[in-house]
């Protein structure tokens, strides 16, 4: 089973893979296509289309893969991500490659929602907690490695980077060897399971703290380098350790995550909420270089606890035959948050000044706090009411 999770954790991986392999080689794309019209915005939008196409089609992937092999449409959707991948290689125009560059997403969209719903199928309660907690955590990780590893072949060529798109056909190997399909314990297959529908209701609440959280995740994963160039440490060592530092957090948040296992969804989202505040003002009153990795610090460990808490919530509620739909909710708030985080910082910045704008976020953050606390507290009121219904004493009204 745990090289089945580990598998299945690799997998999401692909997702960083997606937007960290090729950002070194960006300006080396746009030099190449300069003679095409608005050549420099387009190059940039071969980062951020992928996340938008799994805002747009996790969802109904979500809902294909309740109803089918989750297997199989994972193992389709890692080889035409590795095919989509792949193909800037070989095309010659910038519209070709943004195609591609859509397919990819279209092709994440079904790896990461499919993958995310196989973990959760194989695993549940603690044991799933912590392989969730592994699969957010780890991605961080796996980006500063990505990323140098994209700068350090794009020395060759731009296309370069574009080989290691390759490594999917290969972990679409490993899961059809080495993945089993889901049962229950009575030896039944998951998708004969009972129906237990919580409705799209149930997934509200989740997936719009995510669209949040994630928006929050990457002011500091996108913004960090431009905050520290405009505030005089524009040395790449200096941004190159700022961002491994924030980077670092994450997986420190993720432990964290485990340390609250016996606490509320509830409880672990206020902390996180509180954490991203705190960091959001310090990186806008302490300008120094010392001071702004501090809150980007605070910032990513707040993140790290709420990921791994929010994937667990929106995926807590149903049996497997719902389970692609959740993860599909889930996956769309995340990549929807990434698209849009960029642009929202953008907005503020140009209103108000980057300090603003993180001042307006950490508030944002802290009403999300007290939103938290609020919560907490009427299950604590809830489960103390139970507690009396139990023990056969009135309740007072």
């Amino acid at each position: 089973m745990a090289l089945q999770g580990l598998i299945l954790v690799s997998v999401a991986w692909l997702a960083v893979m997606a937007t960290s392999l090729i950002a070194p080689v960006l300006p080396l794309m746009a030099r190449h296509f300069a003679d095409a019209p608005n050549a420099k915005e387009l190059v940039q939008l071969t980062i951020a289309l992928p996340a938008l196409m799994v805002a747009l089609f996790a969802v109904p992937i979500g809902l294909l893969i309740d109803r089918v092999d989750r297997i199989g449409v994972l193992i389709g959707g890692l080889l035409l991500y590795a095919a989509a991948g792949l193909a800037p290689t070989l095309l010659d125009t910038l519209p070709a490659i943004l195609a591609s560059r859509c397919v990819v997403g279209v092709a994440e969209a079904v790896v990461m929602t499919a993958g995310t719903a196989l973990l959760a199928d194989l695993f549940d309660g603690p044991s799933r907690e912590r392989w969730f907690a592994l699969q957010t955590g780890s991605a961080t990780l796996v980006s500063i490695v990505v990323l140098a590893l994209g700068g350090a072949l794009g020395e060759v060529s731009w296309r370069t980077p574009f080989f290691v798109y390759a490594l999917p056909s290969i972990f679409a190997v490993l899961v059809w060897r080495l993945v089993s399909r889901p049962v229950d314990v009575a030896g039944v297959p998951a998708s004969q399971e009972p129906v237990v529908d919580g409705g799209w209701s149930a997934l509200t609440a989740p997936a719009l703290t995510t669209l949040l959280a994630s928006v929050a995740f990457y002011v500091v994963v996108i913004q960090l380098p431009f905050l520290l160039t405009t505030r005089g440490y524009a040395a790449p060592s200096q941004i190159g350790l700022g961002a491994a530092l924030a980077a670092a957090a994450v997986p420190l948040g993720s432990v964290l995550f485990r340390i609250l296992a016996r606490r509320s969804v509830a409880a672990r989202m206020a902390i996180s909420f509180a954490l991203s505040a705190a960091g959001f003002l310090l990186m806008a009153h302490q300008t120094g270089y010392a001071g702004t990795l501090a809150g980007a610090f605070i910032n990513g460990v707040g993140s790290g606890l709420a990921l791994p808490t929010l994937l667990t919530w929106a995926t807590g509620g149903d049996n497997a035959h719902h389970r692609g739909r959740s993860t599909g909710a889930w996956n769309t708030a995340f990549f929807l948050g990434q698209f849009l985080s960029p642009i929202v910082f953008a907005m503020l910045s140009l209103a108000h000044g980057a300090e603003t704008a993180l001042r307006l976020l950490a508030g944002v953050c802290a009403v999300a706090f007290v939103a938290s606390l609020a919560a907490l507290y009427r299950q604590g009121r809830f489960m103390a009411r139970r507690v009396l219904d139990a023990k056969g004493v009135s309740r007072c009204t």
